[in-house]
């Protein structure tokens, strides 16, 4: 018989961000998405239009970049009356904070083919970006959660993985799928 777990909503979200960057389970974290790529193919536009697995990530590397100073700001937060949703909660941001940070081109450029150097200082980026979230979320427990901070978490959990199975699905439609993956 097994006995019950006791996770709190921290371990949790620690758990998620885990399988989302790393950890195999059921689908595919990212590192394993982009196992193998190289420039040619991250910089590969799909048919029809769309986003590069390079802008992919660049666009990943800027929410999540955008996370890890959201958890690790000090600055005290006011408290929100009357319960209204905050700046980052789950649902659409209200105020102008959020707005500017949408508006941003995050995207960037669809890279360069040829540009192996700089695809692999991009890489390099994500791992750096995650490994910092990774630490940033060891150092959280539950008293120090409050809804702007679990609506980031819940939300950029859902964000990653959207962006995952993009990767995916981009890399099937070029051939540079692992066979094996299949």
């Amino acid at each position: 018989m097994n006995k019950p777990m006791n996770l709190d909503l921290m371990d949790i979200f620690r758990m998620q961000f885990t399988f989302a960057w790393n950890t195999e389970t059921w689908f595919l974290p990212l590192e394993s998405a982009l196992k193998g790529l190289n420039s040619t193919n991250a910089s590969w536009q799909p048919p029809g239009g769309g986003n590069t697995i390079w802008q992919t990530v660049n666009h990943l590397n800027y929410y999540n970049a955008l996370l890890v100073r959201q958890i690790n700001d000090t600055t005290p937060k006011k408290e929100t009356p009357d319960n209204k949703a905050a700046f980052g909660d789950i649902g659409e941001p209200p105020n102008s904070k959020w707005q500017a940070v949408l508006a941003e081109n995050t995207f960037g450029d669809s890279g360069d083919p040829a540009d192996t150097e700089k695809w692999e200082a991009a890489l390099a980026e994500t791992h750096h970006i995650f490994e910092n979230l990774r630490k940033s979320l060891e150092k959280v427990n539950n008293s120090q959660l409050d809804e702007e901070l679990v609506g980031g978490l819940a939300r950029q959990i859902m964000h990653n993985v959207y962006h995952i199975g993009q990767i995916v699905l981009i890399r099937k439609q070029q051939g540079s799928w692992p066979k094996e993956r299949e």
